[in-house]
């Protein structure tokens, strides 16, 4: 066994034991190696130390179970090595900038943070922000002009960008048509629209998304490295997939000339471990 198989031997351990108490010496010896060597191999190759990763490797699933399932707070903060729940709270908070409670009921943004995988080099073992979003099924009202090839709403009833995602991928035909102006002022729920001529009402199924905070000094450069740390690193170590192989790019104005900041919104589904 090689040192980076060591090592990868010593991580798949951490992440197999998350829930357990893990002991350096335990986990050095997966690497055939002293607790010191270890350690000190481990911040030298990944720029931050075990005790870090194992922290922030919790917290981040911490910060999905209370997404996901119904766990209660107290049993997940036992769960991921804390022994009370004010000590769990403050880390918590700090790593992802919210409370647990608010996280639960507010579906606030939380951050992921990809386990590492020693190849040539290293991936994950950074924080990424997500929140998960979700929209119940609803009726909007559109036209159609099949010569112009455009979409447009009879008035400014507005929603907010996960409608317009959900037009791209459940619109008959929809590749042959170009969404219109401001995604957020051309299409309106059906019972907001008072003029019906001309205008069709579709049913927008329910859907569950993900967004993606999408951060750089190039806007092409930003959403290329955050779209594949979402399929290479965030969906492998998640329980979703998936649901169309479609995403949408929302960009913010800035002050900032050398930043560029919005996001990335996919449908997901829960995998089918069937």
């Amino acid at each position: 066994m090689n040192w980076i198989e060591g090592i990868s031997e010593a991580i798949n351990y951490i992440e197999a034991n998350l829930e357990n108490d893990l002991k350096i010496e335990e986990i050095a010896q997966k690497a055939f190696a002293s607790s010191f060597c270890f350690q000190k191999s481990f911040s030298m190759l990944c720029g931050f130390t075990v005790g870090e990763y194992i922290r922030n490797r919790r917290l981040a699933s911490a910060g999905n179970d209370l997404l996901a399932t119904d766990e209660k707070v107290t049993d997940i903060a036992l769960k991921y090595g804390y022994g009370s729940i004010d000590s769990f709270t403050k880390a918590f908070t700090r790593f992802h900038g919210a409370t647990p409670t608010a996280v639960r009921k507010n579906g606030c943004t939380i951050k992921s943070y990809a386990p590492l995988k020693l190849e040539i080099f290293v991936k994950g073992g950074y924080i990424m922000d997500y929140r998960i979003l979700k929209e119940e099924a609803q009726c909007v009202k559109i036209k159609v002009d099949k010569e112009q090839k455009i979409i447009y709403c009879i008035d400014d009833g507005k929603l907010q960008s996960l409608t317009f995602f959900r037009l791209g991928m459940y619109l008959p035909n929809n590749k042959e048509y170009q969404l219109s102006g401001d995604y957020t002022t051309k299409f309106c729920r059906a019972d907001m629209c008072g003029n019906t001529e001309g205008f069709s009402i579709i049913t927008l199924p329910a859907v569950m998304c993900a967004s993606f905070q999408c951060k750089g000094t190039s806007r092409i450069d930003a959403r290329e490295k955050t779209w594949d740390r979402i399929k290479n690193e965030w969906l492998p170590q998640t329980n979703y997939e998936l649901l169309t192989p479609n995403y949408i790019m929302v960009n913010y104005p800035t002050n900032d000339e050398n930043s560029n900041f919005g996001e990335i919104i996919i449908a997901i589904k829960e995998k089918n471990h069937n």
